[in-house]
């Protein structure tokens, strides 16, 4: 929303409305009207009148027992929006303000039949070049961004790929199940020098509206100028913005919270 559009005078009816639909959309089980009020902080008679008319035009639905659910209208609404979404499209500015804050590589990984490969980037304003090109692919076991794959994605998915790897590279199936337990628990991934020497890189995933696992938003930088820390500034800002993308492609909430994203 523009600057411009937030200081023109809007129907704050509507406002209060969709603010009602989020709090309901945002809970993990159907709500009867007096958690809805103490959600929303507003009293059971206002209330009413917002669920009446979204009842009628489908937005929600209301159970034998009274409690309150998105309606097939709302949901459909939902589903053609997301079909009109491209993740590199969503994923852009973010790369770009990943970049210019940090000055380093900022891509966006997604997992195809080989494997991850990135299907953007932004590249750092530094001298040296990462080597980081649309198509790229990097392995499961050694990249920052597969193992995040590896972490969050089915095992049908992966088993074969890693499988592979694990033949020909260094690290055990015991070393790997304990980089993706770490991964689950820290939220994300690094990795220093495995690929390329002198490289290190982080990474984080994306979640879609079905609660999986669609993308990974890698930064990737120098080994003495890319601080990998989960304290660091680069670590806060790449989970900031795999929450915030998340959200755009309508991760639920619940999900983010028991991934202990949000």
């Amino acid at each position: 929303m523009s600057s411009e559009e937030s200081k023109s005078k809007g129907i704050q009816s509507i406002e209060v409305g969709v603010d009602i639909l989020k709090k309901i959309a945002e809970a993990d089980k159907p709500l009867s009207i007096t958690e809805i009020a103490n959600l929303c902080d507003t009293s059971k008679s206002k209330l009413h009148r917002y669920l009446t008319s979204f009842i009628r035009t489908g937005m929600l639905e209301k159970s034998e027992d009274a409690k309150y659910t998105l309606g097939a209208e709302l949901i459909m609404l939902g589903l053609s929006a997301s079909q009109k979404l491209n993740i590199t499209d969503i994923v852009a500015p973010h790369l770009i303000e990943v970049k210019n804050r940090l000055n380093e590589t900022a891509a966006l990984a997604i997992w195809g039949e080989g494997g991850p490969f990135f299907i953007s980037w932004e590249e750092s304003n530094r001298p040296i070049n990462i080597g980081i090109k649309v198509g790229s692919r990097v392995g499961v076991t050694q990249s920052a961004s597969g193992r995040v794959f590896a972490a969050y994605l089915p095992s049908h998915l992966t088993a074969e790929q890693i499988s592979r790897e694990l033949s020909k590279n260094s690290i055990s199936e015991d070393q790997l199940q304990e980089y993706l337990n770490t991964i689950r628990e820290k939220e994300y991934s690094y990795v220093i020098s495995t690929i390329v020497p002198g490289i290190s890189a982080i990474a984080a995933p994306i979640f879609d509206h079905t609660s999986q696992v669609i993308a990974v938003l890698t930064v990737v930088g120098l080994e003495n100028s890319l601080d990998i820390s989960e304290s660091s500034e680069a670590v806060k800002l790449l989970k900031e913005k795999t929450i915030e993308i998340s959200r755009l492609l309508g991760a639920p909430i619940d999900t983010l919270q028991r991934k202990g994203l949000a």
